[in-house]
């Protein structure tokens, strides 16, 4: 009596391939039902489907609850539509069928090879079978190379490649647009942290209030986010690393960094982080929700070493900004119930320590302070004879050179051209030297735009950081936001002298170091 063999299907599908009708899923599906149908030894058991999954991988879900029904006993035969669907790792395919199918006694047939195991392979299948398999993996290596090629092109040109974007954003046409909402909390996570507050206090303040952190309110807004911890209800809250990803973020000031891991090729997926000087960074590529010049100040806030108060959600006024003019130490905050409050250096190396009242150092910052936006937004002249503005000259400089050189190069052509019409030079002559010329073109253009951009950018800056002085010039007495927007260092000398050093003397020329006593 002949056996009769309870059959499984396996049906995959690559992300690669999920254009093409030939592979899809159901032709394979109805192709092997068909065949089943045309065998009275093969009886239909059960059907197995990784769709989305490469076939370089064994490690996907179906194949592996196959192979565990096989293992119980389940399955003793396995039809697949050709090699290509069982894998495209030539190793371990060869092993499937030579070694570990044999073990397991399951019978395995692919239908577009007419290749059966309980049938022996004539010579020439033999010799086939394994190049047919060698092929399907290369076939592995050309299109992962294919897809590094149009993904290297895409960064180069700007565009996101990314599946999902980042918080604040989302993806149009591979484009990023401002997400209204996401946008609003990413504003008010640079302005709590330049008011003070530490990354985990913006932190518990965001969850407290209900906002949504970025992997929940991917979740909600449908996108599949496999991979992570938080399943069977548990919500993903905000954390001071979640915190720290957004305020580090240049995405957010329209600067776009893509390719920041790669893999060594389509044999290792490992993920590897590439040297930062590898990095491409494209600059204006989108919408920026956040000012350079607020996102810089956040930046430098980060590098500080500042820390809160017990049982505080915010640093002290001065934390990371004061320091001791004898030994360089910063000051630290000193306040009881029955004492003025003083910022004291405690390094006990330093022999003449600056120490000074709170109160004191309050008042004279602040005016001081006030005495130098009065400046800046009274006087055009500072601004006009800046280095800042001279910078900005030098662009205009540069861009009228690179403009002439153009001018130039374009007239040569028009030369070399007519040498070639009046036979002076010949046709291999013309063609090398016309692609020499356009080369150097499209390089003083593509330098050009870099200039232009610096520009935009330079101005930008400049009108940000106006902005700000605008807007604290009403200002009745000092704060954190204001101190870390102004001022980049304060120097206690004794009670009675400081100095201090003010963010923007480049642009604004007021005169350097300030000194207040």
């Amino acid at each position: 009596m002949e056996k009769i063999y309870r059959t499984a299907i396996y049906l995959r599908l690559s992300r690669d391939e999920n254009q093409k009708e030939s592979v899809s899923i159901s032709n394979q599906r109805n192709m092997l039902m068909s065949f089943l149908e045309s065998r009275n030894d093969l009886q239909f058991s059960a059907e197995y489907s990784d769709d989305g999954y490469s076939g370089y991988n064994f490690e996907r879900p179906q194949f592996q609850k196959m192979i565990e029904d096989v293992k119980k006993g389940e399955i003793d035969c396995i039809v697949v539509k050709d090699f290509s669907r069982l894998g495209r790792n030539f190793q371990k395919t060869e092993e499937y069928l030579q070694r570990i199918f044999p073990e397991l006694k399951v019978r395995f047939i692919s239908v577009g090879n007419f290749y059966d195991s309980n049938r022996e392979p004539t010579a020439s299948e033999r010799l086939a079978n394994p190049i047919i398999n060698l092929m399907n993996e290369y076939h592995v290596m050309e299109t992962s190379q294919k897809i590094r090629n149009v993904l290297e092109h895409y960064r180069n040109s700007g565009k996101f490649i990314g599946n999902h974007t980042v918080y604040g954003y989302v993806i149009k046409n591979k484009h990023l647009e401002v997400d209204a909402e996401a946008s609003e909390t990413v504003r008010k996570i640079f302005n709590m942290k330049i008011d003070g507050m530490s990354n985990q206090a913006i932190a518990t303040y965001l969850n407290d209030i209900g906002v949504s952190s970025p992997l929940e309110y991917k979740i909600e807004n449908g996108v599949s986010v496999t991979g992570t911890h938080f399943r069977n209800g548990e919500k993903a809250l905000w954390s001071s690393v979640s915190v720290r990803r957004v305020l580090e973020n240049p995405i957010y000031i329209g600067t776009l960094i893509q390719g920041k891991t790669t893999s060594l090729s389509y044999r290792d997926r490992r993920r590897f982080k590439k040297d930062p000087s590898e990095l491409i960074a494209f600059e204006n590529s989108h919408e920026a929700i956040i000012p350079e010049t607020t996102f810089l100040i956040v930046q430098d806030l980060l590098s500080r070493d500042t820390c809160s108060g017990k049982n505080l959600d915010r640093v002290h006024v001065f934390s990371g900004f004061a320091y001791c003019h004898n030994c360089g130490k910063p000051l630290y905050h000193r306040h009881s119930a029955k004492q003025d409050a003083y910022l004291e250096c405690h390094n006990k190396e330093c022999h003449h320590k600056g120490t000074v009242k709170e109160k004191i150092l309050l008042n004279a910052v602040f005016e001081t302070l006030k005495k130098h936006m009065e400046v800046v937004l009274n006087y055009s002249k500072p601004i006009e004879k800046s280095d800042f503005v001279k910078n900005i000259d030098f662009t205009n400089e540069e861009i009228k050179m690179l403009e002439n050189q153009v001018q130039q190069i374009t007239e040569s052509l028009e030369k070399l051209s007519l040498q070639k019409e009046n036979g002076i030079i010949s046709e291999q002559d013309y063609t090398e030297m016309y692609d020499f010329y356009n080369a150097k073109i499209r390089k003083i253009e593509n330098e050009s735009e870099e200039i232009r951009c610096q520009k935009i950018r330079l101005l930008k800056c400049a009108d940000e950081i106006r902005n700000q002085y605008e807007k604290y010039f009403s200002a009745t007495e000092l704060n954190r936001s204001m101190l870390v927007t102004f001022i980049e260092k304060i120097e206690v000398f004794s009670k009675t002298k400081i100095k201090i050093y003010f963010r923007y003397e480049d642009i604004f020329n007021t005169g350097g170091e300030i000194s207040g006593s």
